[in-house]
């Protein structure tokens, strides 16, 4: 029992004491990987720049695409101010009726007790 008490501290000391190399010296240093950033800068006259017919074509399409959503949005809006003036016009010819049956009735009424 004490060998696997000792073996196993004698492990941990041992994987505990390794240390990570700490590149600070000169020769460390070069031997690192070399880092390359594109810092290129483009030139927007250069080759691969975007001409402006090209840009004229995308601002054709994207005016084009508002003018659709637009068109869609203001067809939305028709549509649900004639389904508003539709319910009304329905509960209106509804009123009507209601009223026209109020007064049928009133009428009988009047005449059952002129009659009584």
């Amino acid at each position: 029992m004490k060998q696997i008490f000792f073996f196993l501290i004698l492990a941990s000391v041992l994987s505990c004491s390794k240390n990570a190399p700490v590149l600070n010296t000169s020769d460390q240093l070069d031997a690192a990987p070399q880092t390359t950033y594109d810092t290129m800068a483009i030139d927007s006259f250069g080759p691969g720049a975007t001409s402006e017919s090209v840009m004229a074509k995308i601002n054709a399409v994207a005016i084009k695409r508002e003018k659709d959503s637009l068109a869609a949005i203001a067809k939305a809006k028709q549509e649900k101010l004639d389904k508003e003036q539709a319910e009304k016009e329905k509960a209106s010819k509804e009123e009507g009726n209601k009223n026209k049956t109020d007064k049928k009735n009133e009428e009988k009424s009047v005449e059952e007790t002129k009659i009584d």
